[in-house]
């Protein structure tokens, strides 16, 4: 069985976030909003706020933010579901009258099988170890037309003793675990190079870049874009769109499948490099198509060219890629 979304979402709505909040957190009222320490950090500066009209709360500073669910996930060590038990009793509406059937066995047996047992043991790494590198805007991404405002906001560096380009890597809970390069030399293979490289032991990739900046934007959009690469969805966000993140990978592993699901929104389109193969898609995408709509980028008429190239949907202009996002092809949900 599933909980229905909007279900869950008008019984969230039934309890006044602040009101709650109030019983364990000081709050100071900044125009619209009112104003707490994160319980997630050492915040000296109150940097998470609760906005009573929409009954939701974000941190500006890690990031994270949601309903009356997330924020007693957060602050009473729950789980989804416990939490979600704990807003049934308070709001006196039963769950089983909120359930769609034949899918919450999927989520659990997605969120407990080897996923959850075989956790990378990874160390916390801190934010500082980023100024190691220069913080400047490369030109040859400058030159594909990403503004340097666009690149700080990922903090996107210059490795000049390996000559990579390198951005950090945020997990889950977007904490800082590693740093990433994408070597800057065209003849890489030639040289016996690796086109990207961790510079920390990272692991699983159960995560996704560009959530931890742009997870709002997706919750306000309902839905997620996602890219093979970060510089993708850079030049997407130059366009207008907000709402990406990158798998680093033309495949969505089990674990990025369950954060798709926990994000519950309307939609996901899978915007691969166009040598994808439209098979692989659907079947990484069938255990999350049964929770949402799923959409994949589809080069019916061969405007990025050849496949050989690996172009992503936005290498060639805005207007080719608002047509291929445009004639976004749904996966049919299986029921």
């Amino acid at each position: 069985m599933e909980y229905d979304n909007e279900a869950i979402n008008e019984m969230c709505s039934k309890i006044d976030l602040l009101e709650y909040a109030q019983k364990s957190y000081e709050f100071n009222k900044r125009g619209d909003e009112y104003a707490t320490n994160c319980p997630r950090h050492t915040d000296k500066t109150p940097s998470l706020f609760i906005t009573p009209h929409r009954n939701l709360f974000h941190c500006f500073s890690c990031g994270v933010g949601g309903n009356i669910i997330n924020w007693i996930m957060m602050t009473e060590g729950m789980t989804y579901y416990q939490a979600l038990e704990k807003v049934s009793l308070l709001t006196g509406i039963e769950l089983r009258d909120i359930k769609i059937p034949n899918a919450v066995s999927i989520f659990k047996n997605l969120k407990y099988k080897q996923i959850s047992k075989n956790k990378p043991n990874r160390d916390i790494l801190d934010e500082s170890i980023l100024n190691q590198y220069e913080l400047a805007p490369p030109k040859e991404w400058t030159d594909e037309g990403i503004n340097q405002e666009i690149m700080e906001k990922y903090n996107i560096r210059i490795d000049s003793k390996s000559n990579r380009i390198v951005y950090p890597v945020y997990d889950n809970n977007f904490d800082l675990i590693g740093i990433k390069g994408r070597t800057r030399y065209k003849n890489y293979n030639d040289l016996g190079l690796k086109k990207y490289q961790n510079y920390h032991k990272i692991g699983t990739t159960d995560f996704f870049i560009g959530l931890r900046e742009n997870i709002d934007a997706i919750k306000e959009s309902d839905e997620a874009i996602v890219f093979e690469g970060i510089k993708s969805g850079m030049k997407a966000e130059g366009w207008g769109y907000y709402n990406w993140i990158s798998s680093e990978t033309g495949y969505l592993n089990d674990e990025q499948v369950k954060i798709l699901i926990d994000l519950k929104v309307k939609n996901v389109v899978i915007a691969y490099d166009n040598d994808v193969e439209k098979s692989k898609i659907i079947e990484c995408t069938k255990t999350l198509s049964k929770f949402t709509n799923v959409y994949y980028i589809n080069d019916k008429n061969n405007i990025l060219g050849d496949k050989a190239l690996k172009m992503s949907p936005v290498d060639l202009d805005k207007d080719t890629w608002e047509t291929l996002y445009r004639e976004k092809v749904k996966i049919n949900k299986r029921r």
